[in-house]
């Protein structure tokens, strides 16, 4: 049997700390010999070939340094390397302080940048809204114009791990104000404006919700033949590691966030009217949107197939 590979987690007790470990935890091909939170530190981070910062934006950038120049290299969870320093400090209203970083980070969205992770010492995890709506969207820049209107609701799984008894929606940074808007413009190629939707009442699942213009070609066929066309462009985009789908509800069965809590996968249903597009896309916020993606990245990193460990946990077919 191989010698296991070290990696480390450095937040492992918050939400996607845990998932990270659980996940890691029944991988074949590696193990946490690091693990520090604010109360402890156990093993030693200098054996770890990857580590994992499950931490805020202030301290991404306060440990990725030390522990690049350390030699580990490092998959960050929090928004701090994922964009250019000027829509970082906009959008987070925080001063990036190791600048130093960025041009050498690689968003890690391997349906996207696989190549690039694979070489990358330091990989930017995308968000989980942002990993929803760039999957949709990107591959169609050709086929649509305009603006991204984007309505997700998301389980409350992102920010706790307590839910609330009686159902509780709360509507917050609409607009442009939320701080993941320049990460979904960026990566997806459309301007974005972006209405959150938080379900306490439920542990996890997004369903992030888009309308965009159609180019003015593609308005002039009937709304199916335009429809199929998005829908080719979509399903041509990904292969089958990526575990993108595009779904079409039927009279006996609609899609929607139970079919991928829990799952790896992200299910985009399709529709047009009236000269848009309707795209619907679900994720499982804390897998896809976040844990089971970074698992992903250190994968490549490694020289593992992608999907390995993650169908321990989550689903693959």
């Amino acid at each position: 049997m191989s010698q296991l590979r070290k990696v480390g987690i450095i937040g492992d007790t918050g939400m996607v700390g845990q998932e990270l470990d659980r996940i890691l935890s029944l991988h074949s091909s590696v193990e946490v010999e690091y693990r520090q939170n604010s109360r402890r530190k156990e093993g030693n981070s200098g054996d770890c070939e990857v580590i994992f910062l499950a931490t805020k934006d202030p301290e991404s950038m306060a440990f990725a340094p030390g522990l690049l120049a350390e030699g580990s290299r490092v998959i960050d969870m929090s928004g701090a390397f994922r964009l250019p320093r000027d829509l970082f400090e906009a959008g987070y209203a925080l001063e990036h302080t190791a600048p130093e970083l960025l041009k050498a980070a690689i968003y890690g969205m391997p349906a996207l940048y696989a190549k690039e992770i694979a070489q990358a010492q330091l990989v930017a995890n995308p968000g989980c809204y942002p990993t929803s709506v760039i999957l949709a969207l990107r591959p169609l820049k050709d086929l649509l114009q305009g603006e991204a209107t984007v309505v997700a609701t998301s389980g409350n799984s992102g920010a706790r791990q307590e839910v609330e008894e009686a159902p509780n929606e709360l509507t917050y940074s609409y607009g442009k104000r939320h701080k993941h808007v320049p990460e979904m413009a960026l990566y997806s190629g459309f301007p974005v404006n972006f209405t959150p939707i938080v379900l306490r009442s439920v542990f996890a699942g997004i369903n992030a919700n888009i309308r965009v213009e159609l180019v003015d070609e593609l308005k002039q066929v009937n709304s199916k033949e335009a429809e199929a066309q998005i829908r080719h462009a979509l399903s041509s985009a990904y292969g089958p590691d990526d575990l993108v789908q595009v779904v079409e509800d039927t009279p006996d069965e609609q899609w929607g966030t139970r079919d991928v809590v829990g799952t790896h996968k992200l299910l985009i249903k399709v529709g047009v009217d009236e000269g848009f597009v309707y795209l619907c896309s679900l994720e499982d916020n804390l897998g896809k949107g976040a844990a089971s993606q970074a698992v992903e990245n250190m994968n490549i990193m490694l020289g593992f197939s992608r999907l390995e460990g993650i169908g321990e946990v989550y689903g693959i077919a």
